[in-house]
């Protein structure tokens, strides 16, 4: 017997990786990766203000020196300065009239409890803007209720 060979006329291409076919999706990931990163990361310009927190624990301190500026925080979100009652931009245009000398005393803000935090943090933020870096808040004593948790251990 004979044996025939069949052979096609059509060659076969041999698959051969190019450096291209194997770049692209390399490049897919490398993009998938910075559109993750740019969507995950916060991009807040978050200022700091630097405040003098009284304890609340305790014996009350008297944290209201002598020679502090104290405001008074009301919960409708007005001031209360010298006997009077002002509004946010009224204070803020009447620190502004103050003398540099006053800049250096420190300041006590007084809140009742009932005061939205927003009103505090917008007061702390006009205070850090014109200048004030000692800002303290004047805080009540704990209620007997509470006082047995200063002499627990806490669980941190």
């Amino acid at each position: 017997m004979r044996r025939i060979s069949v052979r096609s006329r059509f060659r076969r291409k041999r698959l051969t990786p190019r450096w291209g076919d194997s770049l692209a999706p390399l490049l897919d990931v490398i993009f998938l990766l910075v559109i993750f990163l740019l969507v995950s990361a916060r991009f807040d310009s978050t200022q700091t203000i630097t405040v003098d927190l009284p304890q609340a624990h305790g014996e009350a301190k008297n944290a209201t020196r002598s020679d502090a500026l104290v405001v008074t925080l009301l919960e409708n979100g007005d001031l209360r300065w010298h006997d009077q009652q002002i509004s946010p931009r009224q204070f803020s245009d009447t620190l502004q009239k103050l003398d540099p000398e006053q800049r250096l005393r420190p300041f006590t803000i007084r809140a009742d409890r009932s005061v939205a935090l927003e009103s505090g943090i917008q007061l702390l933020e006009m205070l850090g803007l014109l200048g004030w870096s000692q800002v303290e808040f004047e805080v009540s004593p704990a209620p007997e209720d509470l006082r047995h948790l200063e002499d627990s251990p806490s669980d941190r």
